[in-house]
């Protein structure tokens, strides 16, 4: 008879175990369908934020938007940052409508005061321009219109002295123009 109560008890309790098993995972079942649902969200069409940085997979600053960017001049725009943390690109949109675009030589390379190199842009006035600088900033060569929007590329030539004799080749002719700096 002891050993007819023993099994009934061990049946009991096997009966017991599998109900708490059933529960168990039933419970799981829920948690996980739950968990399902936030990850099945529909994402917002439009994300609205004054500025964004993307970071790399070290945390290091790689891309920075801000309308207005954050140093202090008004501009709307974008800058990408190399590994260093340096600017490497940048564009920029104006208070007053103009627009621009600059490419910077990689850290180490020139004078370390400024490492653009390229400059491009549209002036408020509507118009465009290249600026190319030496790797020592000076302006070399500029490609623009001029005031009647005629082609217009200016030579740039710094001498000893502070002197800079500037050449301009345009539809119209050439000149040349020289002044202290």
């Amino acid at each position: 008879m002891a050993d007819e109560a023993v099994g009934r008890q061990i049946a009991a309790l096997e009966r017991q175990m599998q109900r708490q098993r059933r529960l168990l995972l039933s419970a799981c079942a829920v948690i996980a369908g739950i968990a399902l649902m936030g990850f099945q969200a529909k994402p917002p069409d439009v994300l609205r934020v004054r500025g964004l940085v993307v970071v790399d997979s070290l945390g290091r600053e790689r891309i920075a938007l801000g309308a207005p960017m954050p140093d202090g001049r008004g501009y709307v725009g974008m800058k990408i940052l190399g590994a260093s943390g340096a600017e490497q690109f940048g564009l920029g949109l104006k208070p007053d409508g103009g627009v621009s675009m600059g490419f910077d030589a990689k850290p180490g390379v020139g004078n370390p005061a400024n490492s653009e190199r390229l400059n491009l842009g549209v002036t408020a006035t509507g118009r465009g321009w290249i600026r190319f600088l030496d790797n020592e900033t000076r302006a070399r060569l500029f490609v623009s219109l001029d005031s009647s929007d005629a082609p217009l590329i200016r030579f740039l030539d710094w001498r000893d002295g502070g002197r800079i004799v500037e050449r301009q080749l345009g539809a119209r002719g050439e000149q040349s123009v020289e002044w202290k700096w």
